[in-house]
């Protein structure tokens, strides 16, 4: 049973407070941003001169100024484009469920399967020559053996999970704020990655970027800071932005109506343990970082070992920590408890969480494509009806799908990772439910939970 649980603090309205982790937050993120700005300032007074020159000599400005308005009313279209097909991938979750899970299965073994058939079918390859070059076969032959397992053994698990999907679209209709720390966390990035490059323009000595002079840690010792505090912002504006989302899930799903402030009032109540688990990631990319340095500079077996090393490392802590978030901010358990209640649902469910990361991963996927496929034929329409009337307006509305294609993966990277979110948290209510942790009503629908009851059942049964 965890020792406290988030939705009694949510009925007080009275949240858990970290003044030390609040302070010292404060102390890191000022140092990054007065050194990202300072950066900023130095560089323009710099070459701010140059730069201006460089986008007036290419006729920026004019161009512009004189499609102000076109250029505001795409903007305007992509940003509705984007709402819509958010609302569009979570009611077509909602609708489909365990559907997209089949469709993405088809998908995704046509696509590891079309590296082996696209040569024999085009000539460019015999048969022969492909069971020669058999290495090649072996993402097909993977996929294939990872559908049938799911699809067979694991089928009841899979139908669980398929429901999990459809309550995954239903929360982001009802909660269209769980897509807002995501949003938020992105923005913050972009904005780190900005200041950071500034940081390492303005203090990387110029003879490092020449090759005629080695980075040390006398001379190198700020950027060495900039990449520690850059890391730790990026990985600690997600984890904030993961916590705040899961908050507001797990309020929902326990019957309340919560608000983006009771998501973010849930985090601050965790906001220590968030820093720590920010800190030791760090600290494992960094090791990760290292492992990769070294194996680059090693010979073909160094580098394979390296990176599998490498790889491990990341798999493993990404593995161990699945459930740690959700656990940290429903239970209030601080960062190491985290670790270790999340270690110990991840053992006891590991096939749930492999569905997840194989068979729902590919249903999301399938919202991938057709934001992409949105994207296209809106830009594809806009571009032609611009043009229209003229020789070009075809080419021009293919260059406008190309345009609007590239834009739609910043909008599809954020659903999507809202709806990872969103799905681990329920399978965290889920499971902890079935444990006998959660009790009384939840936003789980009647019809659907006794579903997932069966299906849990089911799977119990089979293992």
């Amino acid at each position: 049973m965890a020792r406290s649980d988030l939705i009694h603090y949510f009925d007080k309205g009275k949240y858990p407070e970290h003044t030390k982790a609040t302070a010292g937050l404060i102390v890191v993120f000022g140092t990054f941003c007065g050194l990202g700005v300072y950066s900023l300032w130095s560089l323009w007074a710099e070459y701010g001169t140059e730069i201006m020159n460089a986008i007036e000599s290419i006729g920026l400005p004019e161009v512009l100024t004189s499609n102000l308005w076109l250029i505001a009313g795409l903007l305007a279209v992509l940003l509705v484009l984007s709402l819509a097909m958010a609302i569009g991938a979570a009611k077509v979750a909602k609708s489909l469920g365990g559907t997209l899970i089949y469709i993405g299965a088809i998908l995704i073994n046509i696509v590891t399967w079309s590296v082996v058939a696209i040569p024999v079918l085009t000539g460019a390859m015999t048969v022969s020559e492909v069971v020669t070059a058999w290495p090649i076969m072996l993402p097909g032959l993977f996929t294939l053996f990872i559908t049938l397992l799911l699809f067979t053994a694991f089928r009841s698990r899979v139908r669980r999970a398929g429901r999990i999907v459809q309550l995954t679209g239903q929360v982001c209709i009802d909660e269209k704020g769980t897509f807002v720390p995501p949003l938020a966390a992105m923005l913050g990035t972009l904005l780190s990655a900005l200041m950071f490059g500034a940081i390492v323009l303005r203090f990387m000595p110029s003879g490092v970027w020449l090759g005629t002079e080695t980075l040390t840690l006398e001379n190198g010792w700020p950027i060495g800071v900039a990449v520690v505090l850059y890391l730790f912002m990026t990985i600690f504006f997600y984890n904030f932005a993961y916590a705040t989302t899961s908050a507001i899930v797990y309020i929902y799903m326990r019957g309340r109506d919560p608000s983006l402030s009771d998501g973010v009032k849930a985090s601050l109540g965790v906001l220590g343990g968030l820093v720590a688990l920010s800190i030791m990631s760090v600290i494992v990319t960094i090791i990760r970082m290292i492992i990769r340095a070294i194996s680059r500079k090693s010979g073909a077996g160094g580098r394979v070992v390296g990176s599998i090393a490498e790889g491990t490392i990341g798999w493993v802590w990404a593995l161990i920590n699945y459930f740690t978030i959700p656990a940290m901010v429903a239970e209030n358990l601080g960062a190491t408890d985290g670790i270790k209640r999340s270690a110990g649902l991840v053992r006891r469910n590991f096939v749930d969480v492999i569905i997840k990361e194989t068979a729902v991963r590919w249903a999301f996927m399938v919202l991938a494509f057709m934001f992409f496929f949105g994207f296209a034929i809106a830009g594809y329409v806009v571009g032609y009806y611009l043009n229209f009337g003229s020789a070009n307006a075809v080419m021009m509305g293919i260059v406008f799908a190309i345009v609007f294609l590239v834009f739609a993966s910043v909008p599809s990277a954020l659903v999507l990772r809202t709806f990872d979110i969103v799905y681990i948290t329920l399978l965290y209510v889920f499971i902890r439910q079935k444990a006998g942790e959660i009790t009384g009503e939840t936003a789980i629908p009647k019809s659907m939970e006794r579903e997932l009851s069966s299906a849990y059942s089911a799977a119990q049964k089979g293992r």
